[in-house]
């Protein structure tokens, strides 16, 4: 296959010298839509389990894709001795063809294409973040998503994350923020923290100026995994921050880079999602019936 070329020069330069790239109205709406369709779906099961445990005292069934599930954690959060609710929902919860399909799609993969090369595996630790209005669970510290990786930063390694706002993402939602050009420190030195999450060391501005990026629905943010990036707090009185976060990588690339190791690849299965050799191609199928650990 001939090497497939969608960036301009200037683009493949920003990506290169910040670690990161914005993408303005790649994706589309017949893309995003079933997603949130699934989202949906998902929430509704969820809704209804808090009102049948009492938890809750409404569906807000009438209440807009971006305020419905802000409402019913309002309403869940009047118990402070409740746990938070989950901020990351993944594989075990949402494995759908609409997912598929967005991995899938050919303006993602051509992108990916770009920085990585044709052979693509799709990794299987996507998530969907509900960003809770006013809930600090939700927001993220600066980080490599290398930190989670074991801190694997090895020089051949090659991971990319795609990020895309399934609503529209401000500093008052809490939209990304990224650290241009920590990449090129390698494996930053980090800490856990008292909430579960992991921050460097050092002050972020050790590594450079920190760069707010506000985005539209059919955006996309693709960075490296070396890059650092925080996720903002939500100010807002009832609309969720929905976003859906994917993982490519060269196929063939071992799964020795995530802190599980190569036992990862039995947890969140991923996928051959574009090959020279279009027989290596996963289908929706393949992926579905794939055997998977709980």
């Amino acid at each position: 296959m001939s090497r497939f070329q969608m960036l301009t020069r200037t683009q493949r330069e920003t990506f290169s010298t910040d670690g990161y790239l914005v993408m303005r109205q790649l994706c589309a709406e017949s893309v995003l839509e079933p997603v949130r369709q699934l989202i949906s779906r998902y929430a509704d099961v969820q809704i209804r389990k808090l009102l049948a445990a009492g938890h809750i005292d409404d569906l807000y069934a009438d209440a807009p894709f971006a305020e419905r599930w802000a409402l019913a954690a309002r309403d869940y959060k009047r118990d402070t001795e409740r746990p938070p609710l989950s901020c990351n929902w993944g594989q075990s919860s949402l494995l759908d063809h609409a997912v598929y399909d967005l991995f899938t799609d050919p303006s993602l993969l051509n992108l990916v294409t770009d920085l990585i090369g044709p052979e693509i595996t799709a990794n299987g630790d996507f998530w969907v973040r509900p960003k809770i209005p006013n809930d600090p669970s939700t927001t993220f510290a600066y980080h490599q998503d290398s930190f989670y990786y074991g801190g694997a930063v090895w020089p051949e390694l090659r991971v990319l994350s795609v990020w895309l706002p399934l609503v529209d993402a401000d500093e008052q939602n809490g939209c990304l923020s990224f650290i241009p050009g920590s990449h090129h420190h390698g494996a930053i030195p980090y800490r856990d923290t008292d909430t579960g999450q992991r921050e460097p060391i050092e002050p972020v501005t050790t590594y450079g100026q920190p760069r707010l990026e506000p985005v539209q629905v059919g955006d996309v943010i693709v960075f490296d995994h070396r890059t650092l990036h925080a996720s903002g707090h939500n100010t807002t009185d009832t609309q969720v921050r929905w976003s859906i976060d994917l993982r490519y990588m060269p196929t063939g690339q071992s799964y020795a880079w995530h802190a599980q190791g190569d036992a990862f690849d039995t947890v969140y299965p991923g996928f051959v999602a574009r090959s020279a050799d279009p027989e290596q191609v996963w289908s929706w199928e393949d992926w579905h019936n794939r055997p998977r650990s709980d």
